[in-house]
């Protein structure tokens, strides 16, 4: 779990303040925790959807989802989505690997 450094508040409909207490309520999780695991499975939609459209490389997928390459690959396969791979991906994987060589 990621360790907690901000508060951002935001306005959201009613309807949305609805389900929230009611997902709260019925998974037995505060609403902070819910709101959290939405937010980090919108994040992955997101980037499963935009690297799915060919809006984004699978790296930038991966960093928006906050997936390591790999763990997308696999989350991509789960879904059905085909990968994009190409060179390009390649050599940001290459790069990436060097930061970490």
């Amino acid at each position: 779990m990621k360790k907690m450094q901000s508060v951002m508040t935001v306005r959201l409909p009613e309807e949305d303040i609805k389900i929230v207490e009611s997902l709260s309520s019925e998974e037995k999780i505060d609403k902070s925790k819910l709101l959290r695991e939405l937010i980090e499975s919108g994040r992955k939609y997101f980037a499963i959807t935009k690297y799915a459209e060919g809006e984004i490389s699978i790296g930038r997928a991966a960093e928006i989802s906050g997936l390591l390459i790999s763990e997308l690959i696999d989350l991509l396969a789960k879904f059905r989505i085909e990968s994009k791979l190409d060179m390009n991906d390649y050599l940001e994987g290459e790069v990436t690997l060097r930061k970490f060589s």
